[in-house]
């Protein structure tokens, strides 16, 4: 019946993660029944008990996956060799200890052994929620119910190292169990049973007492042992990579710091008095191995906790996570936020992007606008509805929120949005949408902003996508691969599995290219064209893509052709900047050995870098080149050397406004690492004409 039923739930209706879990869980809360009347019937052979719970869970097994399968014919199926895996990984090791489990709580009493097996279920429940709610981690294993990988929103499951040892572990108790059911069981004495239950539960309790080292647990201690470096400041502990050098720490304790006083001032509270600590991990690989959640960040507000991969300073989301972390001072619920026991999600994320207000070519209202253009806007009565945030795509759902919110503060003031935070009332946004729709139906959104939403915001929510998890990981898989071949054959598949999403196509594209397989790359190219889903900055990548297989191919013109209809259509502004060097660049052969590898194959070699120098030398009046290697030396964090060639740039011509936004943007930031405040000052107060909230931030860090 669950598997029927699964067949039309999101997610759940194909073999995967949701499906394994659904059933693992399952097995875990009735597979003791099996067991449990085998030990009743039973009154010769507690070895024929045992086989007959085992082999009626097996085929109890065996059921959902065929439904399941089956279902495939009526809707694509995703994966089925991955899911495969974790059904083994998670339903089977469940069922066989829930089976021999109940067999053993049958012999060991014929009228209690429900009510004893469900208080094992429900301790072991506790075991594994409760390092969840006391410490840093966010992943759960169960040896009953399964595997909580961690949140939503990061989509790549697979069955990990950790999970393998962790289902060992589980069938360790298993056998431990079966070893109990025959020393209990008749005829007696059992000594084989014996021996299999010291031998199997010594492994299995060796193996747990090794959690934290397998990864199955998590400790703040065994974090800060990994991260290395330790630093505390006025109110935040910073843990981070030990090889932050020492410039580096202080940068980020400042940073941090300047944060903390802006989300007080939104507020409109005093910093806290007690002390937050932030986990900075060196990559989303190493965060997911040791709490979980590869990329998402995440705020425990109850536990002043914040987690979040090491990105350099500013950090990019450092504030939106304080946000969390310094509302739990004036949110009365129990964990931190408001509403009580169920958290008001939207208006817990809507308060954190209001708060951050983070900075970027358009405003978070501008967005919303946007999305309001495109009829891409959720409700907003709907959206802060309990458990509907989630049932929007993230980046939709902390848009509007956001915006919601952020108008909130901005009509009503820091008091209304303490008073929000601090109460146990449900915002009614359904009364204020009206207002706040008028609002955003007066803003005068650029067409630009219109377009470059149509792209970022058009992916669904992960409930509504048909192979979430398959594409995820293979997209993973994708973008590591180092053989261009085996990247197009991911991307290939990735594409099968979700036709839906042009992106996929024009990732399949660059790797074809990058493969040689140019026969293949055109027509991929033709079907990415023809998409009706292709969105225009992503048409503009394409062709600009296109473009440089043609240049690479030493057809000038045809590439010319492609960079001019590219420059037609809306972008990023760093896509844009260099879609305009390449046009500058393919109209002068001699800028080619220079420009082509880098532009064209993203060679940011030495012997390509020296290049670009020659180039500089030979056009005293052209700041193109200089602007390159500046940026090339930002990205390597050789901070004197960049400002010295941004501050060469700025001295001569560049191509546009945007080269000359960049260029002071990239002085600014390379003399706030150097501590030359007056220089990043001075940058800063210029960036300002264009970029007044990027520039009022950066002089917030200064002062």
């Amino acid at each position: 019946m669950l598997s029927v039923v699964a067949c039309f739930l999101p997610l759940a209706d194909h073999l995967g993660y949701e499906l394994s879990e659904l059933v693992a869980l399952a097995a875990g809360i009735g597979g003791a029944a099996p067991g449990i009347a085998a030990a009743r019937m039973e009154t010769e052979s507690s070895t024929r008990a045992l086989a007959r719970a085992v082999w009626f869970s097996l085929w109890a097994l065996a059921m959902p996956l065929a439904v399941i399968l089956l279902n495939g014919l009526r809707r694509p199926a995703c994966d089925p060799a991955s899911g495969f895996v974790l059904y083994l990984a998670l339903a089977v090791p469940s069922a066989l200890l829930a089976a021999s489990l109940g067999v053993a709580c049958g012999f060991l009493s014929r009228r209690g052994a429900p009510w004893i097996y469900a208080a094992l279920f429900v301790t072991s429940l506790v075991v594994a929620l409760w390092p969840i709610l006391r410490g840093p981690q966010v992943f759960a294993f169960n040896h009953l119910g399964g595997m909580y990988p961690g949140p939503i929103y990061d989509e790549a499951i697979a069955a990990t190292r950790a999970l393998w040892l962790f289902r060992a572990d589980t069938l360790s108790y298993a056998g431990a169990c079966a070893g109990i059911a025959l020393v209990l069981g008749p005829p007696r004495p059992r000594r084989r049973g014996a021996a299999a239950a010291v031998l199997f539960g010594v492994a299995a309790v060796w193996m747990s007492l090794q959690a934290e080292r397998l990864h199955w647990k998590a400790s703040d201690a065994g974090i800060d042992g990994e991260l290395g470096g330790r630093l505390e400041t006025a109110h935040l502990v910073l843990h981070f990579p030990r090889e932050k050098s020492e410039g580096e720490r202080m940068l980020l304790a400042h940073d941090a710091e300047t944060d903390v006083a802006a989300v007080a001032r939104f507020f409109g509270i005093a910093p806290p008095a007690r002390k937050i600590d932030v986990f900075f991990y060196r990559s989303a690989d190493e965060k997911q191995r040791l709490i979980g959640a590869a990329e998402t960040s995440f705020t425990k507000p109850w536990l002043r906790q914040i987690h979040v991969n090491d990105a350099g300073v500013p950090h990019p989301v450092l504030r939106h996570e304080l946000v969390h972390a310094l509302g739990a001072d004036i949110a009365h619920g129990p964990w931190g936020v408001p509403r009580g026991i169920i958290p008001q999600m939207a208006l817990i994320e809507g308060v954190a992007v209001a708060g951050d207000w983070p900075i970027g070519e358009f405003t978070i209202h501008e967005e919303a606008r946007a999305l309001r253009e495109l009829k891409l806007l959720p409700d907003v009565g709907r959206l802060f509805k309990p458990g509907l945030f989630y049932a929007e795509s993230g980046p939709r759902a902390y848009t509007t929120a956001g915006s919601f919110v952020r108008w909130l503060w901005e009509t009503k003031g820091p008091r209304e949005m303490y008073e929000l935070y601090s109460s146990y009332k449900s915002l009614d946004a359904g009364t204020l949408a009206p207002a706040y729709l008028a609002f955003l139906d007066s803003l005068r959104e650029p067409a630009r902003a219109v377009a470059l939403a149509e792209q970022r915001f058009s992916a669904p929510a992960i409930v509504r996508k048909r192979c979430p998890h398959e594409v995820a990981m293979l997209q993973r898989q994708a973008s590591n691969a180092r053989d261009p071949v085996t990247a197009a054959a991911l991307w290939t598949r990735c594409a099968d599995l979700e036709p839906d999403d042009p992106a996929l196509l024009v990732s399949l594209h660059r790797a074809q290219v990058r493969a040689k397989d140019f026969g293949a790359a055109l027509a991929t190219e033709t079907k990415a064209f023809a998409h009706p889903k292709l969105s225009k900055p992503l048409r503009a990548q394409l062709l600009t893509e296109s473009g440089d297989a043609a240049w690479k191919g030493a057809d000038a013109a045809r590439a010319e052709a492609l960079f001019a209809q590219a420059a037609q259509l809306p972008q990023s502004e760093p896509l844009e900047r260099a879609l305009a060097i390449r046009l500058k660049s393919i109209e002068d052969p001699t800028t080619w050995p220079a420009l082509r590898p880098l532009l064209a194959d993203g060679n940011t070699s030495p012997e390509i870098l020296l290049e670009v120098r020659d180039l500089d030398l030979a056009h005293p009046r052209d700041g193109t080149a200089a602007y390159l290697i500046a940026k090339q030396l930002q990205n390597r964090g050789a901070w004197a050397e960049c400002l010295k060639y941004a501050s060469n740039a700025l001295s001569r011509d560049l191509p546009g406004p945007l080269f000359v936004q960049e260029a002071l943007r990239m002085r600014g930031i390379a003399a706030w690492h150097l501590g030359d405040a007056a220089t990043a000052r001075e940058s800063f107060t210029r960036l300002a004409a264009a970029r007044p909230r990027e520039a009022e931030r950066w002089l917030d860090r200064l002062r």
